[in-house]
């Protein structure tokens, strides 16, 4: 009696670490698939912050327009770009910055870009302006600073300019070697 009780506890101690090794595998496994779990909602609600985000940017857009000053070829300079100079984004324009200041009674708006002279020759076709020989005509004076609104450089080029007086007024300059173009736009 003795050795069926010995191999029956053989048997039983066999089966109780089969046990014990299998719930461990299995809690393994488990735990691998609980990360997986924990990576993808983690990853959901990057994604679902980052939605919001953008929707948020793209209401208050609508009420504010967005200019992105410190950062070229953005979303809304983009966008900018498209309704300020009215013709529509091309391979060749790039480094696109744009500036917008409607406090107050009157608004400007700069943009800088660097396009081809095609470019230019469609914004002066749509917008019908006019080549500028006047010395003294040289856009809005302003205090604001931007590291793309080379003033030395505008103040040297002759600007194509198109407007109604005591309204608004827009001026294109084009520098054709470094293919940088400077656009403003303000009203009176």
């Amino acid at each position: 009696m003795c050795g069926i009780l010995n191999i029956a506890l053989r048997y039983l101690n066999i089966i109780l670490i089969t046990a014990y090794l299998s719930t461990l595998t299995s809690c393994e496994r488990i735990k691998k698939k609980g990360g997986i779990v924990v990576d993808k909602a983690k990853e959901t609600v990057a994604e679902t912050k980052k939605s919001i985000g953008n929707k948020k940017n793209q209401v208050t857009d609508r009420i504010f327009p967005i200019y992105n000053s410190d950062k070229a070829d953005t979303e809304f300079n983009r966008k900018r770009f498209k309704e300020h100079l009215q013709v529509d984004l091309t391979d060749d324009i790039k480094d696109i910055y744009a500036y917008g200041d409607f406090l107050g009674i009157d608004y400007k708006v700069l943009i800088a870009f660097t396009c081809d002279q095609s470019t230019i020759d469609r914004i002066i076709e749509v917008k019908k302006m006019q080549l500028t020989t006047s010395k003294d005509d040289d856009g809005l004076l302003f205090l604001d600073e931007f590291k793309w609104w080379d003033k030395d450089k505008i103040e040297v080029l002759e600007p194509f300019k198109v407007g109604k007086e005591q309204e608004y007024w827009q001026y294109l300059w084009y520098d054709p070697k470094t293919k940088q173009a400077f656009y403003e736009e303000f009203s009176l």
